[in-house]
C-alpha cells in the first residue's frame, strides 16, 4: 500500500463526538530512548497512520493525550502504518490484535478478543537529516554497498549507557541508507567542558536478499511488523549480520577495530559505513 493512501491525523473534533463509538484501537507515539527504557514524553503529534490493507480506515490525534485512535477496524491481527511527513522519526509498522466491539455468535470462531481496549505504545527513532538538539551524542552517516547504493533498513545496534548503566540503543536505516543514532546517555555525569572520546561495541544487521527486494519495490509496504523489541541476531528469515567498513566524513577509513564505533560525547560525529562484500 503506497503511503499516499495514509489518512492524515487531525485534531479530534469537537462536534459530533457525543454521537461517535468509542475508540477500537488506540496507539501512543513516544520518542525512544533505549531498549528496555520507557518512551520520552511529550507525546509525538503531526503523523499519519493507515491500517494496512483497509480501506476507508480513519485516524484522529488527540492534541492532548497524543493518542492515535481507530474508531472502526474489522477485528483480527491488523497491521498500522506509522509515518511522519515532517521526517522527524523513521517509519514503522506495528502489529496489533484488534478486538471485536461486539460478541460474536456462540459458533462463530473467535478472531480477536472482545471489548478490549487495544492501546499499544509505539517508540520512534529519530530520523536522519531531523535537527540534533545541542549537547547530545549522536552518530550519524551513510551505509551502503561496495558499488555505493544506500541500503535501506539496515539495524544498527550500539552499546551504550543510560543514568551510568549499560544499555543497547538500536536505530535503522532510512530509504536512502542514511541513519542517525542518538546516545542520550552519554554525557550523563560527566563534568568536563569537553568529555574524552569513547569506543562503543556495535553490530549490524542488513536484509536479506528476499526482504531487500521487496524494499526495492515497495519501502513502505514491505516494512516488517515491529521492528521494535525483535531479536535481529536470530530473525534470520529478514536479516544477517555483517561488519561494515567505518569511513569518516573525508573517506578515511577509522582507526579503529571491527565492531568498535567511536564517538564523541556530547557531539555529533560522522562515520560512514560500507560492505566491501
Amino acid at each position: 500500500m503506497s503511503i499516499t493512501a495514509a489518512s492524515s491525523l487531525g485534531l479530534s473534533a469537537i462536534h459530533g463526538m457525543a454521537t461517535r463509538p468509542a475508540p477500537i484501537l488506540q496507539i501512543r507515539p513516544l520518542r525512544y530512548v533505549a531498549e528496555g527504557h520507557p518512551g520520552a514524553l511529550p507525546p509525538v503529534l503531526g503523523l499519519r497512520a493507515a491500517a494496512l490493507g483497509i480501506a476507508g480506515a480513519q485516524a484522529e490525534q488527540d492534541a492532548q493525550s497524543g493518542l492515535i485512535s481507530f474508531q472502526d477496524l474489522p477485528p483480527g491481527q491488523r497491521s498500522i502504518l506509522l509515518n511522519d511527513p515532517e521526517r522527524r522519526f523513521l517509519p514503522c509498522v506495528i502489529t496489533v490484535a484488534v478486538p471485536a466491539r461486539h460478541p460474536t455468535r456462540p459458533t462463530a470462531p473467535e478472531t480477536a478478543p472482545t471489548g478490549t481496549l487495544a492501546r499499544p505504545t509505539v517508540k520512534l527513532r529519530p530520523a536522519p537529516g531531523r535537527a540534533i538538539p545541542a549537547g547530545m551524542t549522536a552518530v550519524i552517516g551513510t551505509l551502503r554497498d561496495a558499488a555505493g547504493h544506500g541500503i535501506a533498513l539496515a539495524v544498527l545496534v550500539v552499546e551504550s549507557v543510560v543514568d551510568g548503566r549499560p544499555a543497547r540503543s538500536i536505530t535503522w536505516t532510512a530509504e536512502d541508507g542514511s541513519f542517525a543514532i542518538w546516545l542520550p546517555g552519554e554525557a550523563a555525569g560527566l563534568d568536563t567542558a569537553a568529555p574524552p572520546p569513547q569506543a562503543r561495541r556495535f553490530a549490524l544487521h542488513v536484509p536479506g536478499t528476499t526482504l531487500a527486494a521487496a524494499l526495492a519495490l515497495d519501502f513502505f509496504g514491505a516494512l516488517p511488523s515491529d521492528l521494535d523489541g525483535m531479536d535481529f541476531a536470530t530473525r534470520h528469515d529478514l536479516f544477517q549480520p555483517v561488519t561494515p567498513m567505518l569511513l569518516s566524513a573525508d573517506g578515511a577509513a577509522a582507526e579503529a577495530a571491527p565492531g568498535w564505533l567511536p564517538i564523541r560525547p556530547a557531539r555529533t560525529q560522522r562515520w560512514d559505513m560500507r560492505l566491501d562484500h
